[in-house]
């Protein structure tokens, strides 16, 4: 069994990570995958426009933010008992 406290730290931080890096794509003002090659072959996201990329920026910030309140909800027993998971 898990411990609540552990588990909402490891979320934690992986979503302040993801909020972070949503970030970085949200402030970027050019496609930082244009004209890069894996191995000779060209990335796949190279020829997308920067408004997508920004675009992505934001739905990764909004996405983080609501699976950290989902995750505290699930720590704290607000969406009741969790098989694995001791409440705090």
């Amino acid at each position: 069994m898990t411990d609540g406290r552990l588990f909402l730290a490891i979320t934690s931080a992986i979503c302040v990570g993801v909020f972070l890096n949503g970030l970085r794509f949200f402030r970027m003002d050019r496609n930082p995958w244009h004209g890069k090659t894996i191995v000779g072959f060209p990335l796949k996201g190279g020829d997308m426009p920067i408004a997508r990329v920004r675009l992505l920026g934001i739905i990764q910030m909004i996405a983080a933010s609501f699976m950290l309140i989902f995750f505290t909800a699930l720590c704290f027993g607000l969406l009741g008992p969790v098989q694995g998971i001791k409440t705090i």
